[in-house]
């Protein structure tokens, strides 16, 4: 029994450094392409990709196309 707990401990240290090793890219890259598939995200830092998500997520009334405009905007300003 203590062999399960130690292998289960051991397994979700690894996944937690594995998922803050991640970075905002990676984590928010499928939420940003939908608006933006042809978007590469690896020139740009966490806090430009924090915009990004922001544009997306907030409580606003826009439709898809006006949230595509923007995040298309914010990522050929933003890099």
């Amino acid at each position: 029994m203590k062999k399960v707990f130690l292998a289960s401990a051991v397994a979700l240290t690894a996944f937690a450094g594995a998922a803050s090793a991640m970075g905002a890219a990676s984590a928010y890259e499928g939420t940003i392409k939908q608006f933006a598939p042809e978007a590469d995200l690896s020139g740009y830092s966490d806090a430009a990709i924090a915009h990004i998500v922001s544009a997306i997520t907030e409580g606003n009334d826009d439709t898809f196309v006006q949230t595509q405009a923007q995040v298309r905007s914010l990522l050929k300003n933003l890099n």
